[in-house]
């Protein structure tokens, strides 16, 4: 099912199946947020939950269990429940129980708010434990934001310009080992602040900045000042991917808390970067805003 909020600047469309933002437009109809195609890349904005990524050969290890957790995890396949809708906000829910059975041990709450205010939405997941003992998971979001916006130009005439200069290179993603690299960090692919957007930075799949000085950024063509504002406060790494395919038309800006499995990790999922613990009784949110330049 499909549900719109909107105001007198900006509209979302919201898929109950996965909770998935799948429109975001202004009020020139401008469309910021990537149309599935399944001939390119079939998601637009997936939930990550709770893991990031893939586990090494599909599978982790939870308290000696072995769990198979599919990449990303299974919220995008998964129907979320209508909680709240207002004119300008939409909220959905699920628990463990709506999980696939055998897939992750914990019990949890988590709620998927969408506000939309003047020119900005806020996207934030609200994990709660209800549990009589801690919680651990991993945690991010995976939207793709249209680039180029307008006819007329390229996904080159973009780039991606942080807030503050990064200190730190980025980690590639072995392809053939599938996991991330984490015996050579290569160099900030620009000027420590922006980022020229190519399909070559790409051609090993997704660049993940693990150790960030800035977390907000802009995808914006330069020559016109458009584009999008992103603030991701809650999240310690971000990654950018695309297909290398001419078509696709989107970059992803993935706020992260964990990642694929890196090159020097086990497969013991709380040995797991980032990992994330909430104890009994507690919630915590977090937040990614989408602002329109």
């Amino acid at each position: 099912m499909l549900i719109t909020i909107k105001n007198n600047n900006v509209s979302a469309t919201i898929d109950t199946m996965g909770a998935q933002l799948i429109s975001l437009k202004d009020n020139k109809n401008t469309e910021y947020i990537w149309q599935r195609n399944p001939d390119i890349w079939k998601n637009c904005s997936p939930i990550l939950f709770p893991i990031v990524g893939n586990c090494r050969n599909n599978k982790t290890i939870i308290n000696g269990r072995a769990y198979e957790i599919p990449k990303h995890g299974p919220c995008k396949t998964t129907e979320f429940h209508m909680k709240a809708i207002t004119e300008s906000t939409a909220s959905f829910e699920i628990t463990e129980k709506d999980f696939p059975t055998d897939c992750y041990p914990y019990p949890f709450h988590l709620i998927v708010h969408y506000t939309l205010q003047n020119q900005t939405l806020d996207l934030t997941l609200e994990l709660s434990n209800s549990s009589e003992k801690p919680i651990f998971y991993c945690i991010g979001l995976h939207p793709g934001i249209c680039c180029p916006l307008h006819e007329g130009e390229t996904f080159e005439d973009y780039i991606l310009r942080f807030g503050r200069k990064q200190n730190f290179g980025y980690r590639r993603y072995d392809t053939k080992k599938q996991e991330f690299d984490m015996s050579h960090e290569y160099p900030f692919p620009g000027n420590q602040i922006e980022i020229p957007l190519s399909r070559e930075l790409f051609l090993h799949d997704a660049i993940w900045f693990d150790r960030l000085s800035s977390k907000e950024l802009s995808l914006i063509n330069p020559k016109t000042g458009h584009g999008l504002a992103i603030f991701f406060p809650d999240f310690e790494t971000v990654a950018f991917w695309t297909s290398l395919s001419k078509n696709a038309h989107y970059i992803c800006i993935e706020p992260w808390n964990g990642s694929a499995i890196c090159s020097d990790e086990d497969n013991e999922f709380l040995h797991k970067n980032h990992l994330q613990k909430l104890n009994p009784d507690d919630s915590k949110k977090y937040t990614m805003q989408f602002c329109i330049l």
